[in-house]
């Protein structure tokens, strides 16, 4: 859809100067379909183009039909996709997904391989969404995994996150895609909210098991289809999306959580392993190198070389009798503080 914006951004400037204007139009933007295309006369946007930077990314000729060639959109930015990547791009990505997540080989090598599928099916319209579902107790990598590829693809996005341990109950549907018009409540939902404000092409649903059967049923048709419609009737349209959604249920109990027809739209099904001491002792070093390296840049450039801190860290921090990662992160933030304090005190 193309909206022609020439009139409103070309107001007086009596509500408040260009900003005034460009605040208000901020405020309608949130209301439009994100799919939408500014359209503006050259004369409009060229004026009004530095003020709008910061709501859209470019602003560049556009030959739409029934517009003239001398008009010019405003062009939100797109979400970044696996899909949008070349070769050379996805090998890259791929490449460095592989060293920034710890541990879990079969599923890296696993996740290659359905890249791979889903790029070349989804080219020919076979394949909308490429879906990860992720098992395995707490602390694993699971929300990782989707932190990271998010990062990777969008740089600077938030990622889209819906937690079902708040979908339980018998209206959770209403807040995943918004209340009905005339329902009492908010009437729009968390999942449409996350994806209109993000532009990262990766969202996770983290405990999964703890939705109800409509949700299940949502997420169903929208892994056959790639789309979904809200409760306001606004078609969502997800093609070239990667959802990742994780559970803590065990592996034996999978088949008996959930039902055949939703497990078997999920495109890879991995169950994540605690980490080896090996990828442990990984995981704190880079964990206490990047903090290392931020406190000399910003509070102290005195303070000992990033990697003799990580080294004296894996001699003190106790590895092997800690699996879970979030745990094991916050006893090296504990180590970390104690050892600034340390030298502190040392400095007096």
């Amino acid at each position: 859809m193309a909206v022609d914006i020439s009139s409103l951004i070309s107001l007086p400037d009596s509500s408040g100067g260009k900003a005034g204007i460009v605040a208000t139009f901020e405020a309608l933007l949130y209301q439009m379909p994100k799919s939408t295309v500014f359209v503006a006369d050259e004369t409009a946007a060229n004026k009004y183009a530095y003020e709008m930077r910061t709501i859209f990314d470019a602003v560049q000729p556009c030959d739409i039909e029934n517009n003239s060639e001398d008009q010019a959109v405003l062009c939100e930015e797109k979400p970044k996709r696996l899909i949008d990547l070349d070769d050379s791009e996805a090998k890259e990505l791929l490449d460095q997904f592989a060293c920034d997540l710890i541990g879990q080989e079969l599923f890296k090598g696993e996740f290659r391989k359905q890249v791979e599928i889903f790029r070349l099916f989804n080219s020919i319209g076979e394949q909308p969404i490429l879906s990860l579902f992720l098992i395995g107790p707490s602390g694993v990598g699971k929300t990782e995994t989707a932190r990271i590829l998010s990062k990777l693809l969008a740089p600077g996005e938030p990622l889209p996150k819906v937690n079902f341990g708040n979908y339980s109950s018998k209206d959770s549907l209403n807040s995943l895609i918004g209340s009905p018009r005339g329902y009492m409540g908010s009437e729009e939902g968390e999942l449409t909210m996350k994806i209109e404000r993000s532009n990262s092409g990766v969202i996770l649903i983290d405990e999964f098991e703890k939705g109800d059967s409509a949700v299940w049923s949502f997420f169903l048709d929208l892994l056959e289809n790639g789309k979904f419609t809200d409760s306001q009737g606004e078609e969502h349209d997800l093609n070239g999306y990667t959802i990742v959604f994780t559970s803590n249920t065990p592996r034996t109990e999978v088949h008996g959580k959930f039902p055949p027809e939703l497990l078997s739209r999920f495109n890879l099904k991995v169950n994540f392993k605690p980490l080896n001491d090996k990828e442990k002792k990984t995981f704190v070093s880079r964990y206490i190198t990047s903090v290392a390296e931020k406190y000399r840049s910003s509070i102290d450039e005195s303070v000992e070389e990033p990697n003799t801190i990580a080294k004296r860290a894996l001699q003190e921090i106790d590895i092997a009798n800690e699996e879970n990662i979030r745990v094991l992160k916050n006893n090296a933030r504990k180590w970390f503080a104690d050892y600034i304090a340390e030298q502190n005190n040392g400095n007096c």
